[in-house]
């Protein structure tokens, strides 16, 4: 519990740095990032550590006045600033992935980027990128088809194109996202060498090329465990392999009704991996 509270806040005041740097806050910047956390954990009685992990007032992460921190402010996405009133619709990710064109994904980024600073926003939850390997998910038309390297490109200069705002990206759902039926429960069979080849590289890309914020988990299951609680996949492979750094936060409110068990839920097999 320890840790998981020490890398949500680490990750929280790296967010907070690149924001910063935006903002022309030079001390915040300049600081050593692991020695403001220690300094902020000890003023930090233990309820308030733990309210930390968690968001508050829907889109919101819990901010502490008396300390410095402010209240950070999120917008669901990827085609727009969805909440905070109206906003600008972008292409859907499909659409963009269509074109092939990474520098028109880096300027809709930037707009997109641009459009969330004008309504106060810190945190963008876009984009979404998981991979098309079953026609029937309801949220295919917002990632960016079913190859692995075009997405990954456009997802590169889409990231960098709003982070050049000041603004983090939040790259989702992490991952093997295959089904919004019974999304909750369904879990993802999918082995290392498609997870490695199919499913992972434009998240890979994504946080080491363009310096992602933060990543949003999904909320399936894959091979058996729930994605926030997957050591494997958050801890081995994006923090340990990848070198992320930034904040891994869970997908939204859970049904007021909830669904049956996991081990009751439907199972989703991936194809084999093909070269």
């Amino acid at each position: 519990m320890q840790n998981l509270k020490f890398s949500f806040c680490m990750g929280l005041l790296l967010a907070l740095t690149m924001f910063a740097s935006a903002q022309d806050q030079p001390a915040l910047v300049t600081a050593s990032v692991e020695q403001r956390v220690d300094a902020l954990m000890g003023k930090l009685p233990l309820d308030q550590k733990i309210d930390l992990i968690g968001g508050v007032d829907d889109f919101f992460i819990r901010g502490y006045s008396e300390l410095g921190w402010p209240r950070l402010k999120m917008a669901d996405g990827p085609m727009g600033v969805r909440n905070w009133g109206l906003s600008t619709a972008y292409p859907a990710g499909i659409g963009l992935a269509a074109t092939w064109d990474p520098e028109m994904a880096r300027s809709i980024g930037a707009g997109l980027g641009r459009d969330e600073r004008a309504k106060g926003v810190h945190f963008l939850l876009g984009p979404g990128v998981n991979i098309y390997r079953a026609p029937m998910n309801g949220r295919n038309f917002e990632y960016f088809g079913e190859d692995p390297y075009l997405g990954a490109r456009i997802a590169v200069d889409y990231i960098e194109g709003v982070q050049s705002q000041g603004v983090i990206a939040t790259i989702k759902h992490y991952m093997g996202n295959n089904s919004e039926f019974d999304r909750m429960n369904v879990n993802s069979a999918i082995d290392e060498r498609a997870q490695r080849e199919i499913y992972l590289p434009i998240f890979e890309a994504a946080v080491k090329e363009a310096k992602v914020g933060a990543i949003m988990d999904s909320y399936n299951l894959v091979n058996g465990e729930h994605m926030t609680q997957n050591g494997t996949l958050n801890t081995d492979v994006a923090k340990k392999d990848w070198g992320f750094r930034g904040i891994i936060m869970s997908d939204w409110a859970p049904p007021t009704t909830p669904g049956p068990p996991p081990t009751a839920g439907s199972i989703w097999k991936c194809p084999a991996a093909s070269l």
